[in-house]
């Protein structure tokens, strides 16, 4: 039985990025991603200006996952925010936000042409022209 292909942007984000990651899948996950695809990270080592740059640092990326506490998807029309809880990732040590990445990914028709990493969820969330989510 053959999976059903990701429909709405969260599922996009669900399987065509995170699960491509966990899988070593770099094919699915670059066919999500556009020759003109950004990343802006809260690091300078992170930012990459095209989405050949973008693949490379997930290929790297790929061979150091880190163990992952919690992951929150949140869909805002074209974005979709991904906040994970990690001891590994963020900001550099000694910040505040150590531990917590806050992801916003944007999306036109099915593919990524933009990611950009936040400091906090509130700052995504705005970015992303949501509201933080209201439950507990």
């Amino acid at each position: 039985m053959s999976a059903r292909a990701p429909q709405s942007n969260i599922e996009i984000i669900w399987a065509d990025w995170l699960d491509a990651i966990r899988c070593g899948d770099l094919e699915r996950l670059s066919a999500r991603i556009t020759p003109t695809t950004t990343h802006r990270g809260v690091r300078p080592e992170l930012y990459c200006a095209d989405g050949d740059q973008v693949i490379e640092n997930v290929r790297r990326t790929m061979e150091h996952l880190p163990l992952v506490e919690a992951i929150e998807l949140t869909a805002c029309g074209d974005h979709v925010v991904l906040c994970v809880r990690a001891p590994e990732v963020g900001a550099p040590a000694g910040e505040e936000f150590l531990g917590q990445a806050f992801i916003v990914f944007t999306l036109r028709d099915g593919a990524i042409t933009e990611i950009r990493d936040y400091r906090s969820r509130g700052d995504a969330m705005t970015a992303a022209g949501g509201t933080a989510p209201a439950w507990r």
